[in-house]
């Protein structure tokens, strides 16, 4: 099973060099960004961003508060299919 892997990654990567070969910088640049983003490198914990936290807090305060309105997922269901066919209808139009 291992030379099969190892085969399959080599045609992946093949394919992968050979896409490459026909970008140009702009869009090799566009790639790079896409391949970070997956890379285990880049994992963003967002547990240790201070303004991430400081948004999670302010928005838990308001919902103990009773400042927030919160949505049952039916209330959000209703809402959406509701957008979703003034859309339609004004597409048609």
């Amino acid at each position: 099973m291992l030379h099969k892997n190892y085969n399959m990654t080599a045609a992946i990567d093949k394919k992968i060099q050979d896409a490459l070969s026909k970008l140009n910088n702009k869009q090799k640049k566009a790639v790079l960004g896409l391949v970070t983003a997956f890379s285990e490198e880049e994992v963003y914990d967002h547990w240790k961003d201070k303004e991430f936290v400081a948004e999670m807090d302010r928005r838990a305060d308001e919902y103990f508060s009773g400042k927030a309105k919160l949505y049952s997922l039916d209330e959000v269901e209703k809402e959406a299919r509701v957008g979703a066919e003034k859309m339609r209808t004004k597409k048609a139009s």
